[in-house]
């Protein structure tokens, strides 16, 4: 029992480092557009993105065996998605400033959810090989 209580709690740290480096985007991508710490900005940005993220892992099932097929499957799907929520949400950018707008959001969530991932995967011990002692 202790084993699939240990396994939950991976995947439960695993999904929260997901949701975190989502944030952690969202809060830079405020501030390099200064934005400021004003909360509809930060939800106008944050909800798309969490809810699809939630939304699609759930449908895809990237929390029974998370890995990077898994993290890569749903972020081609539900980041994509956001991104077009959002700005349709919003009302811009538009035109070819969207495409500029998804090239940049898809690279740096990718980035962020592949350091989340790295952390998550020191934290929980899982994703590493097992070392052996000499």
């Amino acid at each position: 029992m202790s084993g699939s209580r240990s396994i939950r709690g991976s995947v439960a740290v695993t999904a929260a480092f997901d949701v975190m480096a989502l944030v952690a985007f969202v809060v830079a991508g405020m501030g390099s557009h200064n934005e400021g710490a004003v909360p509809a900005y930060f939800l106008r940005n944050a909800v798309p993105l969490v809810v699809s993220w939630l939304g699609f892992a759930a449908l895809l099932g990237t929390y029974h065996r998370p890995g990077f097929a898994t993290l890569w499957r749903t972020w081609v799907v539900a980041v994509p998605i956001a991104l077009v929520g959002r700005s349709w949400w919003v009302g811009s950018p538009s035109g070819t400033r969207f495409l500029t707008f998804l090239a940049v959001g898809m690279a740096f969530t990718g980035l962020f959810l592949l350091i989340g991932r790295g952390l998550s995967a020191l934290i929980t011990g899982r994703g590493y090989p097992s070392r052996r002692r000499a």
